[in-house]
């Protein structure tokens, strides 16, 4: 899905892989699936890789696994953004505190705020705001705090939580509404915590969830690549991973 903007002739062509839901463990799919992405992201050159939210399956895993997501992350070599989701949310038993994914390099950002933080990349015109999860309860909204960045640079949100059509009554944790995606100002909205594939854009706004990339049957193992063009409008494609056996 794709649409035209206007007035954006000057800014680069930006591509960005997003991904979530990873839920590294003490599981070799896991890690399997880690790599998968991190090799899609290299052999795509993209520029920038988001992972929208549950690198980690809980904060029990295992230091073997922590070293391994640890080089993989290395092996990117290209801006990463992590924000942490539902299950390794940044409350008092936060595998965070004792995982510095910083450890990595300097090309990973790691958005613990949970009031919600703005990352920019000047080199490639880009700002991301990005909010993962602190606390997982019906009353926390993944999207509030959220400020517009400057309309001259591409924008794109990142948060984790579950999706809420119009008309539609929940009472699950971490809402995301239909109405509040419409109200936003944004080129792009990488969305996690739902397993599988999913457009939920509005009008001037193209918000997906990426799916994970590790689930058992691995059927539906992929991730998005997105491209922001000044002349083309914003551009997804879902491009499934082969995994090593």
């Amino acid at each position: 899905m794709s649409e035209k903007l206007d007035g954006d002739g000057s800014l680069p062509v930006v591509r960005l892989l997003h991904t979530s839901d990873i839920h590294v463990s003490g599981d070799a799919g896991s890690l399997d699936a880690l790599a998968a992405v991190v090799t899609a992201a290299v052999e795509s050159d993209v520029d920038v890789v988001i992972i929208a939210g549950d690198l980690f399956d809980s904060s029990r895993v295992p230091e073997p696994a922590v070293e391994r997501t640890i080089t993989e992350l290395a092996r990117v070599g290209r801006p990463v953004v992590v924000i942490p989701g539902n299950h390794d949310c940044v409350d008092e038993r936060s595998i965070y505190h004792r995982v510095n994914l910083l450890s990595a390099g300097g090309h990973v950002r790691f958005a613990g705020d949970p009031a919600g933080e703005e990352l920019r990349f000047d080199e490639l015109s880009l700002v991301v705001w990005a909010r993962g999860i602190e606390s997982h309860d019906p009353d926390n909204r993944p999207l509030a705090g959220y400020e517009p960045a400057d309309p001259g640079v591409w924008s794109v949100v990142v948060t984790h939580g579950h999706y809420v059509g119009d008309g539609e009554q929940s009472d699950r944790s971490s809402q995301i509404s239909q109405a509040e995606i419409r109200q936003l100002r944004c080129h792009y909205l990488a969305l996690g915590h739902w397993h599988r594939f999913l457009d939920v854009s509005e009008p001037g706004v193209q918000a997906y969830y990426s799916g994970s990339p590790w689930e058992p049957w691995r059927d539906a193992s992929s991730v998005n690549l997105v491209t922001l063009h000044p002349d083309e409008g914003v551009r997804v494609e879902r491009r499934m991973l082969e995994h090593q056996h």
